[in-house]
């Protein structure tokens, strides 16, 4: 009986050490596939109509507007939000920049419901102007359907070789006779849109912003 026992207890301790190896090694591999998935959403997304997304994490994201609608855009005087709470669709209406008569509608580059909106670009909407995604930022949302609604928009080396063809064809839009819209390092010119006479912003706006919502 006792040699039984004696069996049953050193059965127990195998399981036991098996069990916690197991353990050890499970550990490692989901901190390691959580590690992968964060470093991959650390990148900035943009959808086509130039705005973007900063990933926080799954249920919480950063939208706002990109360097190009900054530049050829202008100053902007006065941002129309949705409300804290609403829904907001990929590619449907997310936020409306003006400045006199000029106005612009932009696409939300993501689906999720309102979190918060800046309340500092509301107060002074020139802090849009900011190169400092932690100033510019316009909304944050909760997603829905995140990756599968990242895979529409554009990151990493595609998103670098798509703003330098953007740079290239709104050079090509004016030409150098018309307008230097480009500086010699091949950046836009700064504060180009506040330049911009209402027959070239509408030139932009066709090339550029061309949707629906802008119609």
């Amino acid at each position: 009986m006792s040699v039984i026992i004696i069996l049953i207890f050193v059965a127990i301790a195998i399981g036991i050490s098996v069990w916690r190896e197991r353990k050890t090694i499970a550990v490692p591999q989901a901190e390691s596939i959580k590690t992968k998935l964060s470093s991959a959403l650390k990148d900035l997304f943009v959808h086509p109509g130039h705005t973007w997304v900063e990933v926080f994490e799954p249920s919480l994201v950063a939208v706002g507007a990109d360097e190009f609608t900054k530049a050829v855009f202008g100053s902007v005087e006065h941002l129309t939000l949705p409300e804290k709470g609403s829904m907001i669709r990929q590619g449907g209406k997310a936020w409306d920049l003006k400045r006199g008569r000029r106005h612009l509608v932009q696409t939300s580059p993501i689906t999720g419901r309102v979190l918060e909106v800046n309340q500092a670009l509301i107060d002074n909407p020139r802090l849009l102007n900011e190169k400092d995604v932690e100033k510019s930022w316009i909304l944050k949302i909760q997603p829905t359907g995140l990756s599968r609604q990242l895979s529409n928009l554009i990151s990493g080396g595609t998103l670098s070789r798509w703003n330098q063809a953007v740079k290239e064809q709104l050079a090509s839009l004016f030409g150098p006779a018309e307008f230097p819209v480009l500086q010699d390092g091949g950046e836009i010119t700064p504060d180009l849109g506040d330049k911009l006479t209402d027959e070239q912003w509408n030139k932009v706006t066709n090339e550029f912003f061309r949707s629906t919502l802008n119609r």
